[in-house]
């Protein structure tokens, strides 16, 4: 064994060439086999990603992808999972990221994404690492581009140890059910034949979403017995064939389920109106640097008379290019820090927030939230921006640029981004603010032939109205105006055609055809009033502008009123912010007289 060893050495006591090479190569393949078996942990997506409910996604809004990823190994996997839209080879939008993920050897994990989609658009998954800010993926996989459905739909709850189908309708496994209602917006109605078996968040989504005006189809295999729930779900205990619950109601009557059923056709409803585009353009517009362009033009006008005909003639008189060649750059290089310094800093401007939130009541005390804000921002850097809601998700709410930096969703989602001095950077976040808020209550309502000839609303004792600064309520295809007197809300004159709708105008504007130039302060919000209405009435194109999706038994009630600090984002990097906040509430009436 010495004399083995000895042979590496040559009369000096150091290595000989050849033999260090051959030692410095062992070694090297020894740590890099090493390196491999400490990172071989291999993580696999185990089947394909699932959109929605029913595999299709509503386009405008936040969608649920669920996925299922498999540690392939005998080592645990440690690290972050991100999905990120993709247009052609180009990465847009901030990736959305589960980090800290922990699987052990052989271990599966079902992930859920929360993805706001403003367009039909393919999605990468990878897997990796997070150092200093920045994503370092290991692996990935391609998400093929999501089914786009115009339609809200009808589900069937199902419990795969029950294994039972009693409609015919698109299923939806109980235990992937989410854990916030704000991705449940997609969906019209769920069909249950069983109690579920949820955890706490994911009963409070359940809740959030009937209370807000959900349908709920209860069925049961023995119709002498009713279904029991535990006190979670009480509410879901009475014996009624059909009754309210909050904003929402239960419905116990099978042809109810199959009149949904010859509803749920395919839907060829194509999209050319972007309303989260034309939201976040209002707000862009409302602050913007005020440059001194008279300043500009004139610097402009001085700047090229120096270099011609100036340095021309100066050239000529003195015949030193030196000279010409030093008074050149010197005018660049002045013009250029007089231009940067006029252009960069505007004239007053501070960095500000201006927002719209659309807002639907949850069960007591809860509200989902889905709001638009834009960011203009005076001094550029790393802007980390949340709000107080939980069970949130957030976007930049575009497919139209790369953005650097990352997001989390929920439960409570967070957002860094890199923005530039002196530019915008748009946010759509969704979550469920807990607040009392106001709960009006119908007094009365009233029709004839279908026709709404009456609404009364009111609120409940010992609470007031807040201020409103507008107020309106849609039934089957006619907009109505509300007035507030004697301290209840009354239907004014006999309403409008839904075609007719204010926001039309804003599809023109939109692709160039208008003059925003006309809109001034409050404007903007008047205008962005209309189009989150059509937002929530999922209507994406100019041609049809009716509210079809609206139950025939529905109006539906929108008030508007200024935004509080509750909505605000939250730090000192936003001083200033204002913005108007939109609540929608459903009531449902016999008005088939």
């Amino acid at each position: 064994m010495f004399m083995s060893s000895t042979r590496i050495f040559n009369s000096s006591g150091s290595l000989t060439t050849n033999e260090s090479a051959r030692q410095i190569f062992s070694l090297t393949f020894v740590f890099l086999i090493a390196l491999c078996g400490s990172v071989a942990a291999d993580l696999k997506v185990e089947s394909k990603p699932n959109w929605g409910f029913d595999g299709t996604i509503q386009v405008e809004d936040f969608n649920l992808l669920t996925v299922e990823v498999f540690n392939n190994s005998e080592k645990n996997w440690e690290g972050s999972v991100w999905v990120k839209p993709i247009v052609g080879i180009q990465s847009v939008d901030l990736p959305v990221i589960q980090p800290d993920l922990f699987i052990e050897p052989y271990g599966k994990r079902q992930l859920q994404f929360y993805v706001f989609v403003p367009d039909r658009t393919e999605y990468n998954l990878a897997w990796g690492k997070i150092r200093n800010g920045r994503l370092f993926a290991e692996d990935s996989y391609k998400i093929d581009s999501p089914k786009v459905s115009y339609k809200k739909v009808v589900v069937q709850l199902t419990n795969l140890e029950l294994n039972v189908r009693t409609v015919d309708l698109p299923t939806f496994d109980e235990q992937n059910f989410p854990s916030s209602a704000t991705v449940l917006n997609p969906v019209k109605g769920f069909v249950l034949d069983h109690v579920p078996r949820w955890q706490k968040p994911q009963t409070q989504a359940f809740r959030d979403w009937l209370f807000g005006g959900g349908t709920l189809y209860l069925v049961s295999s023995d119709s002498a017995s009713l279904l029991e729930f535990p006190a979670s779900l009480s509410e879901l205990n009475e014996p009624s064939d059909e009754f309210p619950v909050g904003y929402g109601r239960v419905i116990r009557t099978q042809e109810s389920i199959k009149a949904e059923r010859a509803k749920q056709n395919p839907n060829n409803t194509y999209k050319n109106l972007s309303s989260s585009g034309t939201i976040f353009s209002l707000l862009k517009a409302m602050t913007t640097p005020d440059h001194n362009w008279g300043l500009i033009y004139t610097l402009a006008s001085v700047y090229l008379l120096i270099l011609f005909p100036g340095c021309w003639l100066l050239g000529r008189k003195k015949g030193d290019f030196r000279l010409t060649y030093t008074v050149v750059l010197a005018t660049v290089a002045l013009f250029s820090f007089g231009f940067h310094s006029i252009g960069k800093r505007g004239y007053g401007e501070e960095t500000t927030v201006n927002s719209v939130a659309f807002v639907k009541p949850g069960q007591p005390g809860r509200w989902v939230v889905k709001q638009w804000s834009n960011l203009f921002i005076t001094g550029g850097g790393d802007y980390d921006v949340t709000h107080e809601v939980d069970s949130s998700a957030i976007s930049t709410g575009q497919h139209t640029e790369a953005v650097r930096g990352m997001a989390i969703n929920q439960p409570a989602a967070a957002m860094r981004s890199d923005i530039p001095s002196f530019s915008n950077r748009t946010v759509i976040h969704t979550g469920v603010l807990k607040s009392q808020g106001f709960r009006p209550e119908a007094t009365q309502i009233e029709s004839t032939q279908g026709q709404l000839q009456a609404l009364e609303l009111s609120m409940p004792e010992g609470t007031q109205w807040p201020e409103m600064s507008s107020k309106i309520a849609i039934h089957r295809d006619r907009i109505y105006d509300l007035s507030l007197s004697n301290g209840k809300l009354h239907m004014v004159g006999n309403g409008r055609q839904a075609s007719q709708l204010e926001h039309n105008s804003l599809v023109y504007n939109h692709y160039g055809w208008g003059n925003q130039a006309e809109i001034t302060g409050a404007g903007y919000f008047d205008k962005a009033f209309w189009l989150m209405v059509a937002d929530d009435l999922g209507l994406f194109h100019g041609e049809n502008l009716e509210p079809t999706t609206l139950p025939e038994d529905v109006v539906r009630v929108y008030l508007q009123t200024e935004m509080d600090s509750t909505f605000f984002a939250k730090g000192e990097n936003f001083p200033q912010q204002v913005g108007k906040v939109l609540y929608s509430f459903d009531f449902h009436a016999d008005l088939t007289e």
